[in-house]
């Protein structure tokens, strides 16, 4: 099968790249610049290259806080982006299935004491979240006016093995592995009382398959584990891996204003429709970050060693097939 995946080079991205070729999937790898996801003749032309059987569209800006600093490039990339693939995919490709990749931040405004699931009405606060909004709103309408087979699927937070440093659970784990090498004796953490729903981006991947394949056509999936996880909870555990005891302290500076104190997905519809499950723990996933952290740690140091983490252990340990 031939498969097209914008944003191909992103932390999802590059990982469900390497698992569609595990599948003997023919894959093309799309990476446009920000601002030329806009030129639709560009991407036209890649796609009747390509003549892809699916398009996986991860292609996005996905960082909140720069939304907030300057919400245009954002909105461009993210909703105008996607009118724009969609645009080039009834020209060229106007068989394929096609996967909009969205965003639980759709609802990073809402009140919310229980999981999420799709009926409910989005309320995005940050400009990511209503740019994520207005692109389920324009490949539903798009598709359906043009008959398209799009599907949209909302991932919650997702995160794994080589995810950037400037998200939450690979910043802790640098924070804890330079710790835990130093004469420290524990690091600053932000906002604890929040509770957020954890995918592994393994597990992540193989839904992203699941609902292309299986979704039905104009509807939209939650991608996520259905679990909530207290960030308490969440620093707790990756510091129980270290490999010495470290403590935390609250750093007001580290808070966010804003930040949903409750964003947890319901991810029944997807397993009913579709027969999808995660499989990988969190601590597994989180003793793999830790492992990663400490292991760039360790070639920046050489060639000198330093402490290890006990993650490194657990990490050669599991082996679930996904890698």
């Amino acid at each position: 099968m031939r498969v097209v995946v914008t944003g191909a080079s992103g932390f999802i991205g590059s990982q469900l790249c390497s698992h569609l070729r595990s599948l003997r999937n023919e894959v093309v790898e799309i990476d446009l610049p920000h601002d030329d996801i806009l030129e639709t003749g560009s991407l036209t032309r890649a796609l009747e290259r390509a003549r892809p059987d699916r398009v996986f569209h991860l292609a996005a800006r996905s960082s909140v806080s720069a939304s907030w600093r300057d919400p245009v490039p954002t909105w461009q990339t993210n909703a105008w982006g996607t009118l724009s693939l969609l645009k080039a995919a009834r020209a060229a490709a106007p068989s394929a299935r096609i996967l909009v990749v969205s965003s639980a931040s759709v609802f990073d405004g809402a009140r919310c004491d229980r999981p999420i699931v799709e009926a409910r009405t989005p309320a995005p606060l940050s400009p990511y979240g209503a740019s994520k909004l207005a692109a389920e709103t324009v490949a539903r309408s798009y598709g359906a006016a043009h008959g398209l087979q799009v599907v949209v699927v909302r991932p919650f937070n997702i995160i794994g093995p080589s995810q950037g440093s400037n998200f939450l659970v690979p910043s802790l784990a640098r924070r804890i592995v330079s710790a835990a090498r130093s004469s420290q004796d524990g690091i600053a953490v932000g906002n604890l009382r929040t509770q957020r729903d954890f995918l592994d981006v393994r597990d992540a991947v193989r839904g992203l398959i699941r609902v292309m394949e299986l979704g039905r056509r104009g509807e939209v999936y939650n991608l996520c584990s259905g679990i909530a996880v207290p960030i308490r909870s969440l620093v707790e555990t990756l510091l129980s891996l270290a490999d010495r005891p470290l403590a935390y302290h609250q750093d007001h500076g580290l808070l966010r204003a804003g930040d949903a104190a409750y964003l947890v997905g319901d991810p029944g519809m997807t397993g009913s429709q579709t027969g999808w499950r995660p499989t990988i723990p969190l601590a597994i996933t989180l003793a793999d970050v830790l492992a990663e952290a400490a292991a760039a740690a360790s070639q920046e140091r050489r060639p000198g060693r330093g402490n290890v983490c006990r993650a490194t252990v657990l990490a050669s340990e599991h082996n679930d097939g996904t890698r």
